[in-house]
């Protein structure tokens, strides 16, 4: 049984018009250097990740790159941790804290600081305690 013409000539129009509809992917996902102006110090980067700390809708929606700018920006702003030197990074939650610290209360400021992040699931602390 042969396809009638006007039944081939639907398909393709309809085919045409759904690939004529998507949305450009550009449209979609934005690019990373139009999300925020880039900051000119340390100060401005912690105190802009501390602002922006309420703007996020979900702890879900962390991703490990905002959990790591905001402890770091935490910890930057914070007087009692003044001449730490620490290392932070975050994988898929598990955040790790290495460098040197002056004593064991800045290590379990430095602790504090991960832990009360949203999208923290673990610290795994390695700070070592410079005693000089």
């Amino acid at each position: 049984m042969p396809i009638p013409p006007h039944a081939i000539t639907a398909l393709v129009t309809l085919a045409l018009v759904n690939g004529c509809t998507r949305t450009p992917v550009n449209d979609v996902i934005p690019s990373r250097r139009d999300e925020r102006p880039a900051a000119t110090s340390f100060r401005e980067t912690a105190e802009s990740a501390t602002a922006n700390a309420s703007t996020r809708p979900h702890a879900d929606a962390l991703d490990d790159g905002v959990i790591t700018a905001r402890i770091r920006a935490g910890m930057l702003l914070d007087p009692a941790l003044s001449g730490a030197d620490i290392s932070v990074n975050t994988s898929r939650g598990v955040v790790s804290l290495m460098g040197v610290v002056a004593s064991r209360e800045q290590a379990a400021i430095a602790s504090a600081h991960a832990q009360a992040q949203d999208g923290v699931m673990r610290v795994d602390d390695h700070l070592t305690v410079d005693l000089r």
